[in-house]
């Protein structure tokens, strides 16, 4: 899976970089990173990686119930979708390649069972 980096330049006063810039670092960061950290701790996790998929909706129902939390509140829906976006991707990433080095260990075991001793 490739990935395509976009450049911009954003042209405005240096009141609204500010404001952005608060926005993305004091709240919208640390709101991905707790619905990453939600995850990795929900009960359901090792199901998901047996399947090597997570529920469709899970990480936008974790986001709901953190939208009124105080830190993450007041953000732009946009920047809510972004967050959302961002940690489906980055676990749909890391459960193929968790399948993918399941299949291996799995084809090795098959082929070398005097090493499955032990």
């Amino acid at each position: 899976m490739s990935q395509i980096t976009i450049q911009c330049r954003l042209v405005t006063s240096a009141s609204t970089r500010q404001y952005l810039w608060k926005l993305m670092a004091e709240q919208n960061t640390p709101l991905i990173n707790e619905l990453l950290e939600q995850l990795g701790h929900h009960p359901d996790l090792e199901n998901w990686r047996q399947k090597a998929k997570i529920p469709a909706d899970i990480v936008k129902q974790l986001s709901l119930t953190l939208k009124t939390d105080s830190r993450y509140s007041g953000q732009p829906s946009r920047f809510y979708a972004s967050a959302i976006a961002l940690v489906n991707y980055t676990y749909k990433s890391w459960l193929a390649l968790m399948k993918r080095l399941q299949s291996q260990l799995d084809n090795n075991r098959r082929r070398h069972p005097d090493l499955n001793r032990g």
